[in-house]
């Protein structure tokens, strides 16, 4: 009998839930809008709106222009706010390759996502959508993250990730926000006419949009943390140094896997002069003046701007300083600097990496554990550094300084004693390139901020067991690009019935663990406020410390962060470039003013290579303890 009556509460209860009216809410200035349920195993269940606009349409004489969130679209009636909008333009047809890390992980991503409708794509794209706990709303209102979507600018998808079990679990709002992309989000004129970095003018327009309607949701206006990963973690970071594009409409960030100091993150405008000429050439247009240009360019087809526009160059931002006098820069100097003048806003922030982001670079097809030689490893360490020099330096002259700055970073990380083992030459390379692209960008982000702010740093070791997600990730690889997001977003959770039991049970443990850790700070600048007992210290200049998220959840120590490393990248090797260059600079500009013979010229670089080798002996000596340091 019992068991009867527990069958048929069940069946009243689907009914409820069923007969449930869809939830509907006034947008100030907009209008009513209609969105949907979202039920998972019939008693999850949270509310989304989907597809709100929060600016203007940028097409037509909108395109190449700040997102227009002044005068917002507006509509009679209840808006269906059911069904996806479109996402920005992208190139979906893999004339771009996709890094090894990104199609693994988007693969897994499918596999989990409850709407498996094929996505479609538009110049008409500024739209959000949030995501709402179901019930009342707590008396302080709901914590708002806003999430900004990876893909290096030029792809990617609000739809990308599915918030459910953040939203549910940990009862937070997630907003997630497309911007424009590629050269529809990142061309500039370098004058007024188009001064570039719309994407990231879209996503501030999001904050102010979410800043302004939150509370219509049972949100706190006044407690809204940005995330991303990657290039969303590196966007994040931009906006404590936007100015007046974002000032006051967030109180938190998190940064995953992406850091606004990362090498090359922004390109100085001047790069942009080769770009433009190839636009204007590839559709046909006069160069100049600008306005005639871009007026040309606002009449091309949008398939066919995205086709011939598109494999032109990387786009993504740049240093906007002085480009338009009708708008405010969005980035206005390299953001070092901007940091090094204390020009950032003072937010708490929570940031780290994984502890092998980019080690599928180095996959090989169907070899398990294939190394690499020595050879392979001399090569890729140069090339990386070299390459990031050549963006800096606008010189080919300087071999043999170029050279010398190749040799450093060998002393520095050269096996000793020397091998000829290819898994440990992997490994090296790996931890290489980890520390100088993620690590080192980490640590001196963590720096700058927590003089002023509650800062909490990260390393994410945890790699899932389960055999869905490692499908075509080899053995040797720890957690790679992404796949902390399995747990941040609670994946283990999200299968269906059918294929649930593919994930272990410690996986869901630990989901559980990061994802109230990252909720918590979101509601509260501490990640352990509650519901974990984890001990994480805030970063601290003089006491630094990365919590390393394993199975144990401990703090560093010198056996497992190298902050020698750190320093290395940040202090020693920038002065090792400086001087290494100035003989090459200061011979140009000396050539080109006043004209000295070219002996003059060779004592200079001369002089300045006996200061760099002095320097070098001086590190030579530090590193093996010779002298105190």
């Amino acid at each position: 009998m019992s068991r009867a009556i527990f069958c048929l509460l069940g069946l009243l209860w689907s009914f409820a839930l069923a007969a449930k009216e869809p939830p509907t809410i006034t947008l100030p200035g907009q209008g009513m809008v209609m969105g949907t349920y979202k039920t998972m195993f019939r008693t999850q269940k949270i509310a989304a709106y989907l597809g709100l606009p929060y600016a203007q349409p940028p097409v037509g004489f909108r395109r190449f222009q700040p997102p227009d969130v002044q005068d917002l679209p507006i509509w009679e009636g209840v808006r269906n706010a059911t069904q996806p909008a479109p996402s920005c333009l992208q190139d979906v047809s893999g004339r771009r390759t996709k890094r090894k890390h990104d199609e693994l992980f988007h693969k897994l991503l499918q596999s989990q996502m409850d709407d498996q409708e094929e996505k479609i794509y538009d110049e008409d794209c500024l739209y959000l959508n949030v995501y709402v706990p179901d019930g009342p709303s707590p008396s302080g209102g709901y914590a708002t993250m806003v999430w900004f979507h990876s893909g290096d600018f030029m792809w990617g998808s609000p739809y990308d990730i599915n918030p459910f079990q953040l939203v549910f679990k940990q009862k937070v709002i997630v907003v997630t926000v497309a911007y424009r992309l590629n050269i529809f989000g990142f061309f500039t004129t370098m004058d007024g006419e188009a001064p570039g970095n719309f994407g990231l003018m879209d996503q501030a327009g999001a904050l102010e949009w979410v800043r302004h309607n939150t509370e219509a949701f049972g949100g706190n206006k006044d407690n809204v943390c940005i995330f991303g990963q990657g290039s969303g973690a590196v966007s994040a970071g931009l906006h404590l140094i936007s100015g007046d594009w974002s000032v006051k409409t967030f109180q938190k960030v998190i940064t995953m896997s992406g850091n606004v100091l990362g090498s090359n993150i922004v390109k100085p405008a001047s790069k942009e002069f080769a770009t433009i000429n190839r636009v204007a050439e590839a559709f046909g247009c006069f160069r100049r003046p600008t306005s005639a240009l871009i007026s040309c360019l606002r009449n091309v087809n949008p398939q066919i701007m995205l086709d011939q526009g598109e494999p032109l160059t990387d786009w993504g931002p740049i240093i906007d300083q002085g480009l338009s006098n009708s708008s405010k820069a969005f980035i206005p100097d390299y953001p070092a600097k901007l940091f090094e003048r204390d020009q950032f806003e003072k937010v708490p922030i929570l940031l780290g990496f994984t502890n092998m982001e980019d080690a599928l670079l180095l996959n090989k097809e169907d070899v398990e554990d294939a190394g690499i030689t020595k050879t392979e490893y001399d090569t890729m360490v140069n090339d990386i550094v070299l390459a990031d020099l050549a963006l800096d330096v606008n010189n080919n002259t300087c071999f043999t300084n170029q050279q010398h700055i190749a040799e450093t970073v060998s002393f520095f990380y050269d096996p000793i004693p020397p091998t000829q083992n290819e898994t440990v030459l992997r490994e090296l390379f790996l931890t290489y390139y980890l520390e100088k692209n993620y690590g080192a960008p980490a640590y001196m982000l963590a720096k700058y901020m927590s003089k002023h702010v509650p800062t909490y740093a990260y390393r994410f070791d945890l790699k899932p067991l389960s055999a869905a997600v490692n499908d075509g990730i080899p053995n040797w690889v720890g957690v790679a690009h992404n796949f902390d997001l399995v747990f941040v977003l609670g994946l283990p959770y999200l299968g269906s019935p059918s294929d649930i039991g593919q994930w272990e049970s410690s996986d869901k443990r630990i989901s559980d663990i990061i994802m109230r850790l990252w909720a918590n700070f979101a509601m509260s600048s501490n990640p352990t406020n509650s519901g974990v007992y984890i001990n994480w210290e805030p970063f601290k200049t003089e006491s630094p410390g990365f919590l390393i998220i394993d199975r144990s959840f401990n703090m560093s120590g010198s056996g497992n962060i190298n902050y020698k490393a750190f320093e290395f990248w940040n202090e020693y090797f920038p002065r090792v470039v400086d001087l290494s260059t100035q003989c090459c600079n200061e011979s140009n500009a000396a050539y080109s003013f006043h004209n000295p013979t070219y002996s003059n010229i060779f004592s200079m670089c001369v002089a300045t290579l006996i200061s760099v080798l002095v320097c070098h002996e001086f590190f030579n000596k530090a590193i093996l303890g010779m002298v105190e340091y």
